[in-house]
C-alpha cells in the first residue's frame, strides 16, 4: 500500500494539515504507520476515504461525537438518524427564515424612519402610508398617553415569543378620533406592532392590518407634556379638511436608530386616514 506524509495526504484530501492533525488528536483518524527511525508518521493511501466520509458527514451538520455515533449505527437506525436530521435541517431554515424577515423589516423600518425625516417636526402634514401587517390586541385596562404602558407592550412581545418569533421595536396604539378635552380622556382601545411574518402560531387570530391610504399626520419626539397640543392640532386640521366623521386615530412610535437615552428617543407620529 502507497504511504502517505501528512502534506500529501492533505492535498489529496483537500484539507488542511491542522485539520488532519486535529484528527489525529482525537482519535477520529489516526496515521497507519510510524517510521521506527525518524518517528515519522505516515496515512495508508486507503484512509483517504475515510476522511472523505469524515468531510461529508461534517458538511451535512454533524458533530464529531455525531459522527462517531453513526459509526456504530446499522442500516436501519442509520436511516432513522437521517430522516431526524433533516427535520432538524428544516427547522433550522424555518428559523434563518424568521430571523431573514426581521433583518428585511428592521431595513423597512428604518427605511420609515428616513421618509419621516422628509416631513416637519410638531406640525401637520398628509402623506401616503402602505399597508401595515400587525399583532394587534384589545385594551384589558384603561390606558391613557400619561400612562407607562410597558406591562403591555410586554404581552405583545410575549405572545409572538410563545409562538416562535419576536417582536419590533415599533409599537402603536389606537384610539377613536373625539374633541378630548385632556389626556386623561384619551383612553387607548388598541393595541399593535408591525410584523414581517404572518408565521405566528395560535397569534394568527390577533394578525391585523393598518390600512393603506392618504393619512393626515403630526409627527414628535415623545413628550406628554406637548403630546395633547399636537393631537389638537390634527384633530382640528383634520375637522377643516374633511369634516366631522368616526374613525380612529393611529399612534406609531419608534425607536430612533437604538439610540435609547430615554423615552424621548421614540418619534411618535399620530395618523388619521383620509377616506
Amino acid at each position: 500500500m502507497e504511504k502517505l506524509a501528512i502534506g500529501k495526504m492533505a492535498q489529496i484530501c483537500n484539507v488542511s494539515i491542522q485539520t488532519l492533525r486535529y484528527y489525529d488528536r482525537i482519535n477520529l483518524i489516526k496515521p497507519q504507520y510510524r517510521n521506527p527511525e525518524n518517528g515519522y508518521r505516515y496515512y495508508d493511501i486507503s484512509q483517504v476515504f475515510r476522511v472523505n466520509i469524515i468531510k461529508y458527514l461534517q458538511y451535512s451538520g454533524l458533530s464529531i461525537e455525531e459522527i462517531r455515533a453513526v459509526w456504530k449505527l446499522n442500516s436501519i437506525d442509520l436511516q432513522n438518524f437521517w430522516k431526524r436530521q433533516e427535520l432538524r435541517i428544516d427547522q433550522q431554515i424555518a428559523d434563518l427564515n424568521k430571523t431573514k424577515n426581521l433583518a428585511k423589516g428592521q431595513q423597512k423600518q428604518l427605511s420609515d424612519l428616513l421618509t419621516l425625516e422628509q416631513y416637519p417636526l410638531n406640525q401637520v402634514y398628509q402623506r401616503s402610508i402602505p399597508q401595515q401587517v400587525v399583532l394587534k390586541l384589545p385594551m384589558a385596562n384603561k390606558i391613557t398617553p400619561l400612562d407607562y404602558p410597558d406591562a403591555e407592550t410586554g404581552q405583545l412581545d410575549k405572545m409572538l415569543i410563545d409562538n416562535g418569533t419576536v417582536g419590533n421595536l415599533q409599537y402603536g396604539f389606537s384610539f377613536p378620533m373625539k374633541n378630548y378635552q385632556n389626556l386623561t380622556t384619551i383612553n387607548y382601545t388598541g393595541m399593535f406592532t408591525q410584523i414581517f411574518t404572518k408565521d405566528v402560531g395560535q397569534a394568527e387570530k390577533y394578525l391585523s392590518v393598518l390600512p393603506a391610504g392618504d393619512y393626515l399626520c403630526i409627527s414628535f419626539y415623545w413628550n406628554r407634556t406637548k403630546y395633547f397640543q399636537f393631537y389638537q392640532q390634527l384633530y382640528h386640521t383634520f375637522l377643516k379638511e374633511c369634516g366631522q366623521r368616526k374613525t380612529e386615530v393611529y399612534e406609531v412610535s419608534s425607536i430612533d436608530r437604538y439610540q435609547y437615552d430615554s423615552e424621548h428617543s421614540f418619534r411618535t407620529e399620530l395618523r388619521i386616514r383620509i377616506k
